[in-house]
């Protein structure tokens, strides 16, 4: 009986992820309503709530899967490559195609902020540092003099570059870039942060 409650509980839980998931592909950070999600999934608000504390919760959780995803993506695209300048050039052209691809989830991801006084949970830092973690690898191959927290400092300048380009572009900012220019500027940047 117990393992069948068990069974149910994780059915409940994964519904009703998949359906908060849903709902910011199709509408981003707006669309998330625990009531619409709830008739989504099929089930009653209360269960929601059983699952999710509260709307940062579930959100955190949507969040986490995407984090998911841009790493699965990052470590199918450097599968094979032994170059570190390419290895930063495919992580980077890579964030890039899914931001193009996955607009919605994307844009959630930084667009969702916790109440003042809430802390991020461990488990959603870990999971953002094991994405810096892509970036340092390479990076300390090109640059073998970068140790401790100077590697970390310029791992998060490399990433923040190049995010700060993609948001640009996609936000379609009068000083944004979008195609072939986009894509050609990208590598060009990822070689003038790298090092080279």
């Amino acid at each position: 009986m117990a393992g069948l409650q068990k069974a149910k509980s994780e059915e409940t839980h994964r519904r009703v992820l998949e359906a908060a998931i849903s709902a910011v592909e199709a509408g981003g950070l707006d669309a998330v309503n625990i009531r619409k999600i709830a008739a989504e999934a099929g089930y009653s608000v209360g269960s929601v709530y059983k699952h999710y504390a509260d709307q940062d919760e579930l959100l955190l959780a949507v969040n986490s899967v995407t984090l998911g995803r841009i790493r699965e993506r990052m470590s199918e695209a450097l599968e094979g490559s032994v170059d570190p300048m390419f290895q930063m050039k495919i992580l980077a052209q890579t964030y890039l195609d899914f931001a193009r691809e996955n607009r919605n989830l994307w844009t959630t991801l930084f667009a969702h902020r916790l109440p003042e006084g809430k802390a991020v949970p461990e488990e959603h830092i870990l999971e953002n540092i094991a994405l810096l973690e892509f970036i340092a690898v390479p990076l300390k191959a090109l640059n073998p003099e970068l140790e401790g927290d100077v590697l970390a400092a310029r791992t998060r300048t490399c990433f923040a570059a190049v995010h700060g380009l993609v948001t640009i572009g996609l936000e379609a900012r009068f000083v944004g870039l979008s195609g072939e220019e986009m894509d050609r500027e990208m590598m060009y940047l990822v070689e003038r942060v790298s090092g080279m």
